[in-house]
């Protein structure tokens, strides 16, 4: 009987040792409900003193501010969020007067469905929305991002 009870405390003890380390690991539930991040990769040509853009999205979340790409960090001041709606109207000097500008900047997003919505945007102003799964150009009205890769490969090494 003193074997058994020294093998019951020795399995006692392992157990009481092995805990700690799995409840550091996380469980297999918790690693999948946590979200990799999106980015919605918007470019403006053709942009003036005057432009106004507004894009109602629908199938995504704004998860912060734009991050502007090289130089367009003073026009980019000038995105705003209203909800699942992005407006753009750049600042007093931002763009110089008598040109066209391009400003490029990145969203942080999640993707909740397909996403699609509606361009406001007044000619010559072309807008390019990027993520990971597509692209789309529109100078106005109905958009959608295609949910796979917009450009296929004529041919593959191997399959002619």
């Amino acid at each position: 009987m003193d074997r058994f009870s020294w093998l019951v405390r020795l399995a006692l003890c392992a157990a009481l040792l092995v805990s700690p380390a799995t409840a550091q690991q996380g469980t297999p539930a918790q690693s999948k409900t946590m979200m990799t991040g999106q980015t919605l990769n918007v470019q403006l040509f053709n942009v003036t003193p005057t432009t106004a853009v507004t894009l109602a999205f629908q199938g995504l979340r704004f998860n912060g501010p734009a991050r502007p790409k090289p130089g367009s960090e003073a026009a980019v001041a000038g995105v705003t969020f209203q909800g699942s709606t992005l407006v753009f109207s750049p600042p007093q000097r931002s763009v110089p007067v008598g040109q066209f500008s391009t400003v490029a900047f990145a969203v942080p997003i999640q993707i909740i469905g397909q996403i699609s919505g509606t361009a406001t945007v007044h000619k010559p102003v072309v807008v390019t929305l990027a993520t990971a799964l597509g692209f789309v150009s529109t100078q106005d009205g109905p958009f959608t991002i295609p949910a796979g890769p917009s450009v296929v490969p004529a041919a593959t090494p191997g399959n002619p």
